[in-house]
């Protein structure tokens, strides 16, 4: 059965776990773990840098436009604390082609971080800037501004909402971005203002606006720039703060701002998104949990509906405390995204990962992860000669964390990564080594 399928059958019975929720009076003596993708940072590490300041091969089009629940409280001793940190990393195929150029990249990082509650509101802020610096090619320098802050507020116990700004810089995936002879580096912002009421016991009415804008440096003509703005309404079922079950309908209205209208190349300037979307979060035991995501989602435009496209995307993770030192996470993923030229209209892909964290001692954690993807470009407007491109690929991934001190991390990774495609042009394999750490104080 492909991925797909087992995604689909897996979401939907996920979806349908508050038949089989426990009873409200069954024992429940351990904590219960964090959503499986909460945006919080994990306890073993401060702070996460791609060394080569682009994304790993797998995921490498993850557009989750959801708005997400503000971020558990962050591991800090005060509401207030400065954060310093920096690495080396060796990559065997900076380029992401069939024809490996190695590269070391240096960064070094400041950031800021506020996380303040006072009665029911609650502040918070993660500000970074970090410095990228290539030692052999130097026209990829570039310092990135990533934040994200919000105000989580609270109208009495029935009433709460989210207000929140985050931005993400880094350099496109050469995997994908084949211009290799100039730096393009990928801003993307968003802005929530969302609300959540509730209107009858375990009934909530959730609603919201969301913006968005993703500019690139150097034209992506596959990708392009765009500004976005639009809304969510829905219901939400909550049985406890760790489980439940909402629908929402969401829907984003969108400029392109680097692209004209092409009559010639069916070329349009905006488009319209609309998603239809069933979720849900579940704690199954002390030790385990699932979250679930099942959609449909449609792309539609204003003037050449040859474009437009529709289809079902999900997500399923499932975390499990094999034991006080041992934990595990399984996530399968199905993405959709426009990808725009002659011979593609979207591009669907599909992910399966599996990965172990493993407490070997009492400040050093090892983590392991493996994964797979599979890409299809399809819906050409002009008619194709041969297979449309589908791509394959794998990623592996070792890590090991010391925290020397309560607030001092230090850090060493290895991974490698590899994409196969019937576009010879699409090949290629590599490794990266890392070295790291980061001080909070």
């Amino acid at each position: 059965m492909k991925l797909t399928s087992w995604l689909l059958v897996l979401a939907g019975a996920t979806l349908a776990l508050p038949g089989l929720a426990q009873q409200e009076g069954e024992a429940e003596e351990e904590q219960a773990p964090p959503p499986v993708f909460a945006p919080e940072r994990p306890p073993s590490a401060e702070q996460e840098h791609p060394p080569t300041g682009q994304p790993d091969p797998a995921g490498i089009l993850e557009q989750d436009r959801m708005p997400r629940e503000p971020p558990a409280p962050l591991p800090q001793d005060r509401a207030l604390m400065l954060q310093l940190g920096g690495s080396v990393a060796w990559d065997s195929n900076i380029f992401r082609q069939s024809e490996a150029r190695a590269e070391r990249i240096h960064t070094g990082y400041v950031g800021l971080r506020l996380d303040k509650s006072y009665r029911q509101q609650r502040w918070f802020l993660d500000v970074t800037e970090t410095a990228y610096r290539y030692a052999n090619f130097s026209f990829l320098d570039f310092n990135a501004l990533n934040y994200r802050g919000g105000w989580a507020w609270h109208l009495g116990p029935r009433v709460s909402g989210l207000l929140s700004a985050e931005r993400t810089q880094a350099l496109v995936n050469y995997g994908l971005f084949r211009d290799t002879s100039v730096r393009n580096v990928r801003t993307a912002e968003r802005y929530l203002a969302t609300g959540e009421g509730e209107v009858a016991t375990r009934w909530h009415l959730l609603g919201g606006f969301v913006g968005e804008e993703v500019k690139y440096s150097f034209a992506f003509p596959q990708q392009p720039s765009y500004r976005a703005r639009g809304g969510e309404a829905g219901l939400k079922y909550l049985t406890r703060v760790d489980r439940y079950v909402s629908f929402k309908i969401i829907e984003l209205n969108a400029d392109y701002t680097d692209r004209a209208l092409d009559p010639v190349a069916l070329l349009d300037d905006g488009f319209r998104r609309r998603e239809a979307q069933l979720a849900a979060n579940w704690r199954l035991t002390g030790k385990s949990s699932l979250e679930a995501r099942l959609s449909h989602l449609s792309y539609r435009y204003p003037h050449f509906t040859e474009r437009d496209f529709s289809g079902n995307t999900g997500m399923l993770a499932f975390r499990w405390g094999a034991s006080a030192k041992l934990s595990l996470d399984l996530a399968l993923v199905r993405e959709m995204a426009p990808w725009v030229d002659n011979f593609t209209s979207y591009r669907v892909e599909e992910r399966a990962s599996l990965g172990a964290a493993w407490e070997i001692a009492a400040r050093t954690t090892l983590r392991a992860s493996v994964g797979h993807t599979k890409a299809d470009y399809r819906n050409p407007v002009v008619p194709l000669t041969g297979p449309a491109r589908s791509d394959t690929g794998a990623v592996a991934e070792l890590r090991a964390e010391w925290r020397a001190l309560r607030n001092v991390l230090f850090n060493a990774g290895w991974q490698h990564y590899r994409q196969d495609s019937n576009d010879p042009t699409a090949r290629f394999a590599g490794r990266i080594v890392t070295l790291g750490g980061s001080l909070l104080f």
